[in-house]
C-alpha cells in the first residue's frame, strides 16, 4: 500500500442511526484542498465517497443546500433591516469590539453620572449598545431582571 501524501486539514464525524458519515478537508501534494465524505454502515465493510474539489465547493454547498431545503423546511431568516456599514455612517464604533479602555471609559464615565444618551455621542455607538455592555460589565440591571 502506498504512503498517503495527502495531508489532513480537518475532519468531523457524525454517528446517524447505524451510518458513520466523514467531513475531511485534505491538501494535495500540489496544495490543491478538498472535501471528502465518506459514509460507512456499521458492521459493512463498504463505504462510499464523495470528493469535490476547492474550486467546486461553494456550486457544491449552494446544490446542497438548495436540495436539503426541501427536506427541512426552515423558515427563511428575513434579511436585516439594516447593515454594518450603514449604522457606523453615524455611530463609527458600531458593532467593534469592546477595548479594555473603552469600558474604562464607560465605567468612569457612568460613575459620573453621565447619562446613556451622552455615552453613547462620546462612544460612537448605539444606547442599546451603551446597556448592553453596561449590564454585562455589572454596572445596569435590566428592567425584565434578566
Amino acid at each position: 500500500m502506498q504512503p498517503d501524501n495527502r495531508k489532513e486539514i480537518y475532519t468531523e464525524k457524525v454517528l446517524a442511526g447505524k451510518r458513520m458519515y466523514y467531513f475531511d478537508v485534505k491538501e494535495s501534494k500540489d496544495g490543491t484542498k478538498y472535501l471528502v465524505i465518506s459514509e460507512t454502515e456499521q458492521g459493512k465493510a463498504e463505504h462510499h465517497r464523495i470528493m469535490v474539489f476547492e474550486e467546486s465547493v461553494e456550486s457544491f454547498i449552494e446544490a446542497l443546500q438548495n436540495a436539503v431545503s426541501h427536506i427541512i423546511k426552515k423558515p427563511v431568516k428575513p434579511e436585516k433591516a439594516y447593515s454594518v456599514e450603514t449604522v457606523r455612517q453615524e455611530f463609527s464604533n458600531a458593532y467593534a469590539k469592546w477595548t479594555t479602555s473603552d469600558d474604562e471609559l464607560l465605567k468612569n464615565k457612568y460613575g459620573q453620572g453621565v447619562k446613556i444618551p451622552e455615552l453613547a455621542k462620546l462612544l460612537n455607538r448605539k444606547e442599546g449598545a451603551i446597556k448592553s455592555r453596561l449590564t454585562k460589565l455589572g454596572l445596569l440591571i435590566p428592567k425584565n431582571g434578566g
